[in-house]
């Protein structure tokens, strides 16, 4: 049976600055690890849309929107002590959301057995 890893280019977007241990680079080499593998049971798919509806299911809309708005159009923003975010971190969290729907609904659908998600924020 297949394993799902689910991905998008999107994390690269997501730039927590110098020094900052969540970098690029953690996914980036997983990703590359993964492909030299070239294993035909893992099956590589892309984070599913994901609405604020399937959002909202699991967070307060007032701290989904607080998020939102958060975003910087240019630049570092922090959400708090650890979450260095930038203009680039909103697509990428939304692509990390995605890939949990997208992870799940494989799994239901018998399309693989399990799943991984390379994704860029942690915690998507």
């Amino acid at each position: 049976m297949k394993t799902g890893l689910i991905t998008s280019d999107t994390y690269q977007n997501h730039d927590t600055g110098p020094g900052h241990p969540e970098q690029i680079a953690r996914v980036t080499v997983i990703n590359e690890n993964f492909k030299k593998l070239n294993n035909k049971n893992i099956l590589w798919k892309k984070p599913s849309i994901i609405s604020d509806e399937i959002i909202k299911n699991t967070h307060d809309t007032k701290y989904v929107d607080l998020v939102k708005k958060s975003f910087p159009s240019k630049g570092f923003s922090s959400l708090d002590g650890d979450t260095i975010i930038s203009p680039g971190s909103k697509e990428a969290t939304f692509d990390a959301a995605g890939s949990i729907i997208a992870a799940i609904d494989g799994i239901q659908n018998k399309e693989f057995k399990n799943a991984f998600c390379s994704v860029r924020p942690p915690g998507g």
